[in-house]
C-alpha cells in the first residue's frame, strides 16, 4: 500500500479575502478552495497522534470504566484549555471491568528453553485479578495453565488456574479481545495462534513448560462521561455536531477504534477555536458542538433523548469512527448515502471532496457508501421510532470491519477517482487488519497512517462551513421531519 507523507502548512496565517467567490442572486457561491485549503492546513496531524496515544495510555476507556473518567477529564481539560465551554454529562450506571496490568511467562524447565514472554495476551473482560504458576497443558488438569482453542467455559476448565485462549484471530494475527459469560475464579487470555503454535511446538518436542501469570483487574458500577464541548457561534439557536466514540468498543487498545476518532473531534475544535481567536475567520454563523461519548451508541441515545425540545436545533452532525488507518488502500469514504435526509449533506461532503481531491491533505481517492449501520450516526436517524425527527448525519471513515467488503453504488454517487481494477457498480470499503484485536495500538495503525485522520478533520470542517453557507433544500423529504437550513450568506 502506498503512503505519502503530508505537508502540513502553518497554522498561522491571516484570511483577507472570503471563502466564496461573489455569485448570481439565484445561484450559490462558488467557494475559494485555495482559502478552504488554508484554512483546511490548521488541522495538525501530529497533535492527532499524540491525542492517540495519549487516549490509549488511559486504558481502554469502556464505559463508567475509571480509563473513560481519565479520558473524559483529560479532554474536558483539552477543549478548554483550546477556549470551549465544556460540560462533563453523566451517562445511566453500568458495571465495567477494566484491566490494569498483566504479563504472561512461559518457563522451560531445567535443559529447557530460556523464557519466553508471551506478548500477543489480554485478559478476557471478565478475569479475576490472580497471579499464579502451573505447568503448561492441552487439556484440563488440576493446578495447569490450559492451552485451547475452544471457547473456554467453567465448566470446561474445571480445575486450571488460568487459561490461555487462542481463539478468533484478526487478520494481522493478532488475537481479538474476548468477554467472558459467567462468573469465573480464573483469568482467561486471549494468545495469538503464532505464539499458541511456539508452545504447542515445544510440548510436541517433549519439553516440560511452566506458565507463571499475573493479573490485575478492576471491576464495579458507575456512571459514563461524556465531554461536551461547545464553540459559540452567532446564532445559538442552531448548532453542528462534530463526535465520536469515547470507548474502545472491544475493551483492547482501542487506538484506530475509536481512539483516531476523538482526535479527530479534539483537533477540528482546536483549529477552528484557533483561527477564529487570532481573526483568522470571523464567528461561526451557528454553533459548533463536540461531543466524545462515554459509551458507543448508548452515549448518543442517551444524549438524543434529553436533546432540547426545539429539535430545529441540530442541523448536522458529523461522526467519525475507524478514521486513521486502512489496510489495503488510502480512501476517505462518507456514509450513508442513501438515506433520503442525508442527500443535501452527502452532496456537500462529497463536493468538498471532488474540489480538493489529491489537494495537500486532502485524499486522492474517495467515495459515498450506503447505509452499513453500527456506528452513531445512526443513533440521529432512528426511522424505527414513528414520527421520530431524522437528521442530517455522516459518518467519515478510512476503514470498517476487520477486511475488505464490496458495497453496491448508490444511483447517483459514483465514487471519486476510484480504483480501476474495482467491479462496476460496486465500492470496496477498506478494513483494519488490527480491528478489535489485541493489535489495535497506535504503533501498528495510527502512528503509521496519520494523514487518515487529516483527511478526515479536513473534509469535515470544510464540510461544516460550505453547510452554513448553503441554502436547505427546496421540498422536505415526504413522511420525515427534519431541521430546516435558511439561506445564509457565507460565514469563514
Amino acid at each position: 500500500m502506498s503512503r505519502r507523507a503530508l505537508l502540513v502548512l502553518p497554522a498561522c496565517f491571516l484570511l483577507i479575502v472570503a471563502i466564496f467567490r461573489p455569485a448570481t442572486p439565484d445561484a450559490l457561491a462558488a467557494p475559494d478552495l485555495a482559502v478552504e485549503r488554508k484554512v483546511a492546513a490548521t488541522v495538525s496531524e501530529t497533535r492527532m497522534v499524540e491525542t492517540v496515544r495519549r487516549l490509549v495510555g488511559f486504558g481502554p476507556r469502556m464505559y463508567g470504566s475509571p480509563s473513560n473518567h481519565d479520558a473524559a477529564a483529560w479532554l474536558a481539560s483539552a477543549f478548554r484549555e483550546a477556549g470551549l465551554e465544556v460540560t462533563v454529562r453523566q451517562d445511566a450506571a453500568r458495571d465495567w471491568y477494566q484491566p490494569v496490568s498483566w504479563e504472561v511467562r512461559a518457563i522451560g524447565e531445567a535443559g529447557g528453553a530460556a523464557t519466553l514472554v508471551l506478548k500477543t495476551t489480554w485478559p478476557s473482560s471478565g478475569s479475576p485479578s490472580a497471579k499464579g504458576e502451573g505447568p503448561l497443558s492441552l487439556d484440563a488438569a488440576p493446578g495447569a495453565v490450559c492451552l485451547t482453542s475452544r471457547s473456554p467455559t467453567p465448566e470446561t476448565t474445571t480445575g486450571c488456574a488460568a487459561v490461555l485462549f487462542e481463539g478468533r484471530a484478526s487478520p494481522s494475527g493478532w488475537p481479538g479481545v474476548n468477554r467472558l459469560r459467567g462468573t469465573w475464579t480464573i483469568p482467561v487470555f486471549a494468545v495469538s495462534a503464532r505464539e499458541a503454535t511456539v508452545l504447542r511446538e515445544r510440548l510436541a518436542a517433549g519439553e516440560k513448560l511452566r506458565v507463571a501469570f499475573a493479573v490485575e483487574a478492576k471491576t464495579g458500577k458507575d456512571v459514563a462521561h461524556t465531554v461536551i464541548a461547545t464553540l459559540p457561534g452567532r446564532d445559538h439557536s442552531k448548532y453542528v455536531l462534530f463526535c465520536a466514540h469515547g470507548d474502545s468498543d472491544s475493551g483492547g487498545p482501542g487506538a484506530n477504534d475509536n481512539a483516531s476518532g476523538v482526535a479527530i473531534v479534539l483537533e477540528t475544535a482546536r483549529a477552528a477555536a484557533a483561527a477564529i481567536k487570532s481573526h483568522a475567520i470571523p464567528q461561526p454563523a451557528w454553533d459548533l458542538r463536540f461531543a466524545a461519548w462515554g459509551g458507543e451508541m448508548s452515549s448518543a441515545r442517551e444524549y438524543l433523548a434529553t436533546m432540547d425540545k426545539d429539535s430545529s436545533r441540530l442541523q448536522a452532525v458529523f461522526n467519525y469512527d475507524q478514521s486513521g488507518f486502512g489496510s489495503s488502500k488510502d480512501a476517505l469514504y462518507v456514509e450513508p448515502d442513501d438515506e433520503p435526509v442525508n442527500r443535501p449533506l452527502v452532496t456537500i461532503v462529497r463536493d468538498v471532496m471532488k474540489d480538493h481531491l489529491g489537494a495537500t491533505g486532502f485524499p486522492e481517492h474517495a467515495a459515498s457508501i450506503m447505509n452499513t449501520g453500527g456506528t452513531d450516526s445512526y443513533v440521529f436517524q432512528n426511522s424505527r421510532t414513528p414520527g421520530a425527527t431524522l437528521y442530517p448525519a455522516v459518518t467519515l471513515y478510512t476503514s470498517a470491519w476487520d477486511r475488505e467488503r464490496a458495497r453496491p453504488v448508490t444511483e447517483g454517487f459514483p465514487p471519486l477517482n476510484w480504483y480501476r481494477d474495482e467491479k462496476p457498480g460496486t465500492v470496496t470499503v477498506d478494513g483494519d487488519a488490527f480491528y478489535h484485536s489485541v493489535g489495535d495500538t497506535p504503533a501498528n495503525t495510527t502512528d503509521t497512517e496519520p494523514f487518515n485522520m487529516g483527511w478526515c478533520a479536513r473534509v469535515g470542517l470544510v464540510s461544516a462551513f460550505r453547510l452554513m453557507a448553503t441554502p436547505a433544500a427546496s421540498s422536505p423529504v415526504p413522511g420525515v421531519k427534519k431541521p430546516t437550513v435558511p439561506d445564509l450568506t457565507p460565514q469563514w
